[in-house]
């Protein structure tokens, strides 16, 4: 047994300093988008949203961040990214209050089982 092939990835840090840098202009908790312009491509626009999540987690805030929301045709054929950072305590919080504390409602219920196995090892069905 090895390591995890993820294990073994550098940690993506490519928006770490964009982070930073709204949570120094003061963004974190006021509902304001903070604002990437000038992302030549949907797919690019994309991967700096999963960047900037990433980034956030690292740095112990939470982000909002939706790919069919936040990702913005500007009109002059570039996109522009918006999100918005909360504290981990506030985003908890919106997440019980939206869903009332039930995990079904939640985009990914952590408590659902897993659903078996349907073949064997050898190929055969078991159910």
């Amino acid at each position: 047994m090895g390591r995890h092939p993820a294990g073994l990835r550098p940690r993506d840090e490519r928006a770490h300093p964009v982070v930073k840098d709204a949570i120094d202009r003061g963004f974190v908790g006021t509902g304001q988008p903070y604002v990437i312009p000038g992302l030549r491509t949907r797919q690019a626009a994309d991967e700096a949203r999963r960047a900037v999540n990433n980034a956030a987690r690292h740095l112990g805030v939470s982000c909002s961040s939706k790919a069919s929301t936040d990702i913005i045709d500007s009109g002059n054929g570039t996109f522009e990214l918006h999100f918005r950072l909360y504290t981990k305590a506030s985003g908890r919080n919106h997440i019980a209050q939206s869903t009332g504390g039930d995990p079904s409602k939640l985009a990914y219920n952590p408590y659902r089982r897993a659903e078996p196995r349907i073949l064997a090892d050898d190929g055969t069905r078991m159910r």
